[in-house]
């Protein structure tokens, strides 16, 4: 009976364990000034097979749900990603990502070569210990280093090395079981990525964009086409013979400017990343951990081979990479924890080479050493780079953050669309404030959930709240508290002084508004970038500056036809 009961209780007791050490894992650690992420992996141990048998061997829930976590890691990493950054910085990602594949493959080929293995295994260890996987990118992002040209070159090249160490998989894993030629493996990843490219960064978003319009009000429906688009992207690349993480690493790019960095959709993508999947992903590591087996001579012999080729490589190749971009040494240094930690594709290549019969149990154990090292040096350096790295926030660009003020409960469709257009080029969101007077009554809850459905069909994704104050004084308000890069006020007849930041007032009984541009003296290119956002609208921009000093309602009006 007692048998009985414990069986039929064991997942609940299993989610237990598997959650208490997601949550004291990081608590206890930090208090002896370790790392969070090294608690995880150490009480994943703990609750093992190999630890205190908690969660046994042939559990295949928890590897799992870190497979997922995986796919979130990279998923989160292509979503924050500053796309205007990358731009900037995209031929310093693909030097670093060359050099980051080149100097540690060669290294673990030479340690192949040296221990005299075949042509196709020393190929696979190259490929091994070139790859990487962005743990602690979480952890930099939240000290604000996202920004930091250094962190964007790395992030951009770990999406070309880990992809080159998954095509070497490929070839050599199709020769070794004859599943096609090298010409037809190399075609079929070909293929493969140009699906991602034309079907991720062209169709998926409008696909998403549009589920959004219409589910967008529901925060849970919203939340749920994300995960769909990310397990789509993973199956996809999976298809074509790529890494799911590749495929989830576009979806990321593919929604960047759909899921705002500050938005309530990041913020609820962002809180089960670290409430649920990485954690679980970390845990898992921590599952397959068994000293008995890696820590024995053979293994350790090998594995300090590894670590040398795969640390010492990557050092190399940031040092070298740090040189040309004229990197500061912290800098380099940020590029090497992000690129140190040997996790998702390191396993894939492991364990495929072990089924393929090139790797052994040894060069198994090996790689968990090296996985497990680099991760707890990684975490630990991660810690110093923030102290020496000062926070990178710089100007916030036009569309970052963007107030909507309105004075009635009704915000016109002219000003919620002017939002979304000026928002969605810089990835960012924007947010509705409804003032009223004190005689006026609060508006219902009902009202304002069928407010939200509606302007959730003109792209909006952002909060709504509601205050008792005049409108002028309002709009003062947000404009000096400097939390937005812009204010949009909904009334024509709207009159103030220019500010610290960029305000538009917008005439919502215009299909064709007319926007007033009150840039607080600033250049003319406020006012020209507003207006090539808007030009798709055929919506005419004008500074208050240019014009005489007439009402805002007048400004307003439809400008004069040319006589």
């Amino acid at each position: 009976m007692l048998t009985t009961i414990g069986h039929a209780h064991a997942p609940i007791l299993e989610f237990l364990v598997l959650f208490s050490v997601i949550l004291l894992g990081p608590i206890i650690l930090s208090r002896f000034g370790l790392p969070g992420l090294i608690g995880l992996i150490l009480g994943g141990f703990a609750i093992g097979a190999h630890g205190l048998d908690l969660i046994h061997a042939g559990n295949q829930t928890v590897p799992e749900l870190g497979q997922l976590g995986l796919l979130y890691l990279m998923f989160i990493a292509g979503l924050e990603l500053d796309l205007h950054v990358l731009k900037e910085y995209q031929r310093a990602a693909a030097g670093l990502g060359l050099l980051a594949f080149a100097i540690p493959g060669t290294a673990g080929f030479c340690v192949g070569w040296a221990l005299g293995w075949s042509m196709p295994a020393r190929f696979l260890l190259g490929a091994m210990v070139a790859s990487h996987t962005l743990l602690v990118y979480p952890r930099l992002r939240d000290a604000s280093l996202g920004d930091s040209p250094a962190v964007a070159t790395a992030v951009g090249a770990t999406v070309l090395t880990d992809t080159l160490a998954l095509i070497v998989l490929a070839l050599v894993s199709g020769s070794q079981t004859g599943s096609g030629s090298t010409t037809r493996i190399l075609l079929e990843i070909g293929a493969g990525f140009a699906v991602l490219v034309v079907g991720g960064l062209v169709l998926l978003p409008r696909i998403v964009d549009g589920a959004f319009r219409v589910w967008g009000a529901d925060p849970v429906a919203r939340y749920l086409v994300i995960i769909v688009a990310l397990l789509l992207m993973a199956l996809v690349a999976q298809l074509f013979g790529i890494e799911g993480i590749v495929g989830a690493f576009f979806a990321g790019l593919a929604l960047n400017r759909l899921v705002p960095n500050e938005g309530p959709s990041m913020q609820r993508v962002e809180f089960f990343g670290a409430a649920v999947f990485v954690p679980v992903f970390l845990v898992s590591i921590g599952l397959i951990l068994d000293p008995s087996v890696m820590f024995t001579g053979e293994a350790l012999k090998l594995a300090a081979y590894l670590c040398a080729a795969a640390l010492g490589g990557k050092l190399i190749a940031c040092w070298l990479a740090g040189s040309w971009l004229r990197f500061t040494w912290p800098e380099r240094a940020a590029m090497y924890v992000l690129t140190t930690p040997q996790a998702a594709a390191t396993l894939a290549v492991t364990l495929i080479g072990f089924e393929i019969g090139l790797f052994g149990t040894t060069v198994v154990n090996a790689v968990l050493v090296l996985i497990l090292v680099s991760i707890v040096l990684s975490a630990l350096l991660t810690e110093k780079v923030i102290d020496w790295m000062p926070g990178v926030r710089g100007a916030p660009r036009l569309g970052a953050k963007v107030l909507v003020v309105t004075p009635s409960t009704e915000p016109s469709e002219a000003a919620v669309r002017t939002a979304t257009l000026l928002t969605r080029p810089d990835g960012g969101h924007s947010d509705l404030l409804i003032t009223r007077v004190p005689s006026e009554s609060p508006p219902e809850r009902a009202h304002l959930r069928a407010v939200e459905k509606r302007i959730c069909r003109q792209g909006f994704d952002g909060h709504i709240r509601t205050e008792v104050d005049e409108l002028p004084a309002a709009v003062t308000k947000s404009m000096q508290t400097g939390e937005h890069s812009l204010v949009i006020v909904d009334d024509r007849t709207f009159d103030s002084s220019p500010g610290r930041i960029p305000l538009l007032v917008v005439d919502g009984l215009s299909p064709k508004a007319v926007v007033l541009v009150a840039d607080g003296g600033e250049s003319k290119e406020t006012a020209a970038e507003v207006g090539r956002r808007l030009a798709k609208d055929g919506v005419t921009v004008r500074r208050a500056a240019d014009l005489p000093a007439l009402e805002t309602g007048d400004l307003l009006a439809p400008a004069a036809e040319p006589g």
